[in-house]
């Protein structure tokens, strides 16, 4: 018990310190051509899209956390604060992009 206690303020405090930056994660490279893939690879794309699109949110959310504490502790400054916008706009731009490419591959596989 003596060594529990003392492990979860560890492993409290340190987890803390790992959500401290934000991870923009990378979009998938390359969607199947909707006019001559398969159901099989379709269905791929669309789980690889929707991973994409699960990890995206919880880098916005972690920004505007980021965001949240800075304004909180008073000690945000213009320059931060312009590459915590940058960071986000990025972030909806490779979103906007994964998925109109994503829709297109789709609109000519249902095109068949």
């Amino acid at each position: 018990m003596r060594f529990l206690i003392p492990s979860f303020l560890f492993f409290t405090l340190c987890g803390s310190f790992a959500h401290a930056s934000c991870v923009l994660p990378l979009p998938p490279q390359q969607f199947p051509d909707g006019a001559i893939a398969d159901a099989e690879g379709m269905e791929f794309a669309k789980r690889r899209v929707e991973r994409y699109f699960d990890n995206s949110l919880r880098y916005i959310k972690c920004l505007d956390t980021i965001d949240k504490t800075a304004i909180g502790t008073g000690r945000d400054s213009e320059e931060h604060k312009r590459k915590r916008i940058n960071s986000y706009n990025v972030g909806l731009e490779n979103i906007a992009m994964v998925l109109a490419e994503y829709e297109e591959s789709v609109r000519q596989f249902n095109s068949r």
